[in-house]
């Protein structure tokens, strides 16, 4: 449940499948709101519901969630990915879980990664502890849109990438990257772009959603973000900038990280590869 305050002429958007519905709470009691539509659309079914600028009271992981976890580890996955972190106690307490699983059960692989989604007001407000908790972190721009305003989007992208590479963690930029691929061929140039904005800033991975799940060209979308990623990783300004200086500074007090960093900047700018001899 969301507590709703003040009532009038709070924004509530409902996402929706071709875009969003948005609706402007008109009156409340103690189980209804009453609205009225400022853009409408199609009303579908398994969609989710935004109140702008505020979170969700909800815990972060359900019952529910409790029993797909103990899958996830009977059956070696690789990753979590917790949605609608509103703080580092529930990354906390999925790593305990999983840390007394790998103790108490012979057998199961344990050794899973906690990704965060960055998707709430809450999530933006304790970003700093969040991110110390995890293992990386998606900034999830749908839902951080629809909470947020728009405008804001970019400048926390930025910002979330540049204090994971400064953690030294992976970060995926996700959500609407080739929408119009859902249903057209070919993509927008604005949303190539906005791949390569992406790769630029030093974003580990780029992650389709609805262009894969119920797309009419899902291996289209998927060659077409590949093509682009490795294109713009491919020229020298990339691969000379895409590590920011506060990345650069955490290897300071690593000498083996300063070689290694310099090693691979050297070879990148004159195209050429690097073999390396382990013990391990």
């Amino acid at each position: 449940m969301v507590s709703i305050q003040g009532g009038i002429g709070l924004l509530l958007l409902y996402n929706n499948q071709g875009g969003m519905i948005s609706l402007g709470v008109k009156s409340k009691t103690g189980d209804l709101v009453k609205c009225e539509v400022i853009d409408g659309g199609e009303l579908k079914s398994r969609r989710h519901l935004n109140v702008h600028s505020k979170s969700a009271t909800l815990h972060s992981i359900t019952d529910k969630d409790w029993e797909d976890i103990k899958f996830g580890v009977d059956n070696e996955v690789d990753f979590y990915v917790v949605s609608f972190v509103k703080d580092a106690e529930v990354v906390h307490e999925l790593k305990d879980y999983l840390k007394s699983k790998k103790m108490y059960s012979a057998g199961c692989n344990a050794n899973v990664r906690v990704i965060v989604k960055i998707e709430s007001v809450d999530s933006i407000v304790n970003l700093p502890s969040i991110l110390s908790a995890s293992d990386g972190a998606m900034v999830a721009r749908g839902d951080l849109g629809a909470k947020l305003p728009i405008e804001e989007v970019p400048l926390l992208q930025e910002d979330i990438i540049r204090r994971c590479q400064k953690l030294q963690k992976p970060v995926i930029v996700a959500t609407n990257m080739l929408e119009s691929m859902i249903d057209h061929p070919t993509p927008t140039r604005a949303e190539v772009f906005d791949i390569a904005i992406a790769v630029r800033q030093g974003a580990d991975v780029v992650m389709l959603s609805g262009e894969t799940d119920h797309g009419n060209f899902p291996l289209k979308a998927v060659k077409v973000m590949h093509t682009v990623a490795l294109r713009i990783e491919s020229s020298s300004q990339v691969n000379l900038n895409s590590v920011s200086l506060s990345r650069h500074l955490a290897y300071k007090s690593h000498m083996g990280e300063i070689f290694a960093f310099h090693a691979a900047t050297i070879a990148n700018t004159v195209a050429t590869p690097i073999i390396v001899f382990t013990r391990t």
